[in-house]
């Protein structure tokens, strides 16, 4: 399916470049155009978003706590990987988008969190840092809300300090 909509995409820009719009018509041009951006935001969809509903299918459970985010690669290497994180059963959880559907991209016990701090990440993004135990410090972009984010501590098992 990705693939498929890989070469749509493509199609439609390739018909909107070296198709002029005197042939097709201002409004069929004008349709094709806001066809490549639906066709661009199901691809966007499909390729990163992870939905709860899918996450509660997954886990067979409705009872966690999650937020979208996407984790930042160490060291500015790599890609983002972009997902849903789960707080259950005493672990932390990034579900994400792979070859074979949902899969596990990241996980921790909630044993091993000391502290999570909200602040710019990688470039001046807007998101928070997990510091463990053992592996140290891991950055997540995420647009979490200010209401937010005392309900995403508590639920980690820390206490929320608002300053």
């Amino acid at each position: 399916m990705i693939v498929i909509l890989r070469i749509i995409i493509v199609a439609i820009f390739a018909v909107l470049v070296f198709v002029p719009r005197a042939t097709v018509g201002v409004l069929n041009y004008w349709l094709i155009f806001i066809a490549l951006f639906v066709v661009t935001a199901y691809y966007i969809y499909l390729q990163f978003y992870v939905s709860k509903k899918k996450i509660s299918k997954l886990l067979k459970n409705k009872d966690f706590y999650s937020i979208y985010c996407s984790l930042v690669p160490e060291k500015e290497e790599g890609s983002f990987i972009y997902g849903r994180l789960v707080v259950y059963n005493s672990m932390v959880l990034l579900y994400g988008i792979g070859k074979k559907g949902i899969e596990l991209k990241w996980s921790e016990e909630l044993s091993q969190i000391e502290s999570i701090n909200f602040q710019k990440v990688s470039s001046n993004k807007k998101g928070f840092v997990i510091s463990t135990f053992n592996r140290g410090d891991i950055q997540f972009s995420s647009s979490i809300k200010e209401k937010d984010q005392g309900a995403f501590i508590s639920s980690v098992g820390l206490e929320f300090d608002e300053e």
